[in-house]
């Protein structure tokens, strides 16, 4: 299971860079509101466990591995954003935020379950 912290760069990455934009480590610190050498390090973790690839003062990108890991995070967001926004009524940003932080800090297990639930007809 991913930390928590894994878990939010990944998802913060593979967000920045939905638009084709290259991801750059000011960019993950300004969206995370965290200091650039937090980022660098984080970075450095997630390069030794085969998520990402990056050049020195430059772009972050995927690996395989990590392109595949950081979808499935970000498809079960937006389940999860969906099922607050939606069902539960809650605005954008609170839909946003709630949906963040279960996809960040419940198990594993517990995100695919919770997910699972939102396809189930209402």
């Amino acid at each position: 299971m991913l930390s928590s912290g894994k878990k939010r760069y990944l998802f913060a990455i593979y967000e920045l860079g939905q638009e084709g934009v290259a991801v750059r480590s000011k960019d993950i610190a300004a969206s995370l509101s965290v200091k650039r050498p937090s980022v660098s390090k984080m970075l450095g973790n997630l390069a030794e466990d085969g998520f990402i690839d990056k050049e020195y003062y430059g772009t972050v990108t995927f690996t395989a591995e990590g392109a595949r890991l950081s979808n499935r995070l970000y498809t079960s967001y937006l389940l999860l954003y969906r099922f607050f926004h939606e069902r539960l009524g809650l605005p954008e940003p609170d839909a946003r935020h709630d949906a963040i932080v279960c996809l960040c800090n419940l198990s594993d297990g517990g995100v695919d379950r919770l997910s699972s639930r939102m396809l189930e007809p209402t």
